[in-house]
């Protein structure tokens, strides 16, 4: 009997606990589609008791408006525009001149921009061939470079600049509500906000060495798919196993950086069994120096927790090494130790800015900057728990020869294979001549000279050869480097090996 109240008792908690969510949720839809209704009528209809109670919605509902007044809110309310688009339909033309910003209430809208035009009046000369045609195309708007979604504002870039031209064609996805504000509101409202926001991309961009040899309109592509975000205190940025959807850039301030070694094996299966496959010589146990009792004991104690590794500063990247090697959730965790500023970029942003031909330097750039760091993580480490990053190394920097391995390993294998009934292998005393040739024989400069089957050796080399020049480059202590050694030839600093 009193399992029976119990259960009954549980059953009408969670059906409390639902109805409490849909009411949230109903209540949330109620307070969007008060603020539209208010609004679409003429702004001489709308009452101050109106405005004042739909301002601290709109504060949470638009990021932009999280640093306003609500007095500033309640001013936009009363005097902005209502917009309704339809799907597929254009509300932005690239170069256009602008006089209004549109903050989206609900709905998505595609960002497009025409690259190979020379100039702004060009571009909307094809834009207005493109609007005559009897069916609409978005890719006669040139390239889709981001989404903006609900939440978000679009078209600011018109109201910042000095010539007040459109930079780029915006599409409506599906319906989208708008609330439009022309540029008297602009100035009395969020023109300081998003000045000081568009200063700050600005300058991330004109002064990273990353985007140097970038042309003036490239650079001001990539400002404007940019998003400021705040962080504070504690606030996670990025969780290890957590689906990669953004590049981060560290504008200021620093993001803590931690990871665990042991999730790797079930975070990336294929990558993984691809290490032990190509390069089983990673996998070997590392000797570890005798530890002291205590020390012993405490590092038992916090095994299973993440290792802290680094702080990361200015300039600094997180997600970026996923997406270039293409894994699909984050290798860290990301804190933030204190107030910190990061400028953002979607996945897809990032995949297309990096592809085009005037980026390929700077990918090379970021690429080696994305090698020292994982060398950094290799020395943090424990010496028996880096071989995944070294692998992630030597992928990231040496994919040529690891698919020369992967050929060899492929050839290899149908040697043995039976041939004529008998199987045909390399005898262990033969293999054990060839290792110790190997070690007394090959100089540096014929170490390219090695048989396909032994290019596993360069790839270890080169990444040895790498911690140990970053090593010197950072003054790290070197003694530990004997520990993380994985190959049996050595590279010298001068030698080239493709």
């Amino acid at each position: 009997m009193e399992e029976e109240i119990t259960a009954a008792v549980q059953q009408k908690d969670k059906l409390n606990g639902e109805r409490t969510k849909v009411f949230d949720f109903e209540g949330k839809q109620s307070n969007l589609d008060k603020l539209v209704a208010l609004i679409q009528k003429e702004p001489h209809l709308r009452t101050d008791f109106e405005c004042h109670e739909c301002s601290p919605f709109l504060k949470k509902h638009i990021q932009w408006f999280n640093s306003l007044k609500l007095s500033q809110i309640q001013d936009i309310i009363k005097r902005c525009k209502f917009l309704r688009v339809n799907p597929d339909e254009i509300f932005i033309k690239q170069g256009d001149i602008g006089d209004s910003m549109y903050a989206i209430l609900r709905g998505t809208a595609a960002v497009h921009v025409m690259l190979d035009c020379e100039n702004e009046k060009e571009c909307l000369n094809r834009v207005e061939l493109a609007l005559a045609k009897k069916k609409l195309s978005r890719n006669d708007f040139g390239t889709e470079v981001a989404q903006t979604l609900t939440g978000s504002c679009i078209g600011e870039v018109a109201m910042v600049g000095s010539n007040n031209i459109r930079t780029a064609s915006c599409f409506a996805l599906n319906t989208c509500d708008f609330m439009v504000i022309d540029r008297s509101l602009y100035s009395v409202s969020v023109k300081e906000v998003i000045e000081q926001e568009f200063h700050d991309k600005t300058t991330f961009v004109e002064r990273n060495p990353l985007f140097k040899a970038w042309t003036p309109r490239q650079r001001n592509q990539l400002v404007i798919s940019m998003k400021k975000l705040k962080i504070g205190y504690g606030e996670k940025l990025a969780r290890q196993g957590q689906d990669v959807d953004n590049v981060y850039f560290i504008y200021k301030g620093d993001i803590e950086i931690q990871i665990d070694s042991r999730l790797y094996e079930k975070q990336y299966p294929q990558l993984h069994s691809e290490m032990k496959r190509l390069l089983p010589e990673l996998t070997k146990d590392t000797k570890s120096l005798p530890l002291a009792p205590h020390l012993l004991r405490k590092e038992r104690m916090t095994s299973h927790r993440p290792q802290k590794i680094c702080l990361l500063g200015e300039n600094e990247t997180i997600g970026s090494l996923e997406i270039i090697l293409g894994l699909d959730t984050y290798m860290e965790n990301a804190t933030a130790p204190g107030h910190c500023e990061l400028l953002v970029l979607k996945r897809g942003q990032f995949e297309k800015t990096f592809k085009r031909k005037y980026a390929l330097a700077t990918l090379d750039q970021v690429k080696e900057s994305l090698a020292n760091k994982l060398c950094l993580y290799i020395y943090q480490s424990d010496p028996n728990k880096v071989a995944f990053l070294k692998f992630l190394n030597i992928k990231l920097m040496d994919s040529n020869i690891l698919l020369e391995v992967k050929r060899s390993k492929h050839a290899k294998a149908r040697r043995n294979t039976n041939i004529g009934g008998e199987r045909v292998n390399r005898s262990v005393e033969q293999q054990d001549i060839k290792n110790v040739m190997k070690r007394l024989h090959m100089s540096t400069n014929r170490a390219a000279e090695l048989p396909p089957e032994d290019m596993s050796e360069i790839a270890l080399a080169k990444m040895d050869r790498r911690l140990r020049l970053w090593s010197e480059h950072t003054n790290m202590n070197g003694s530990k480097l004997s520990r993380l050694q994985s190959a049996t030839i050595t590279l010298s600093d001068n030698s080239r090996v493709a």
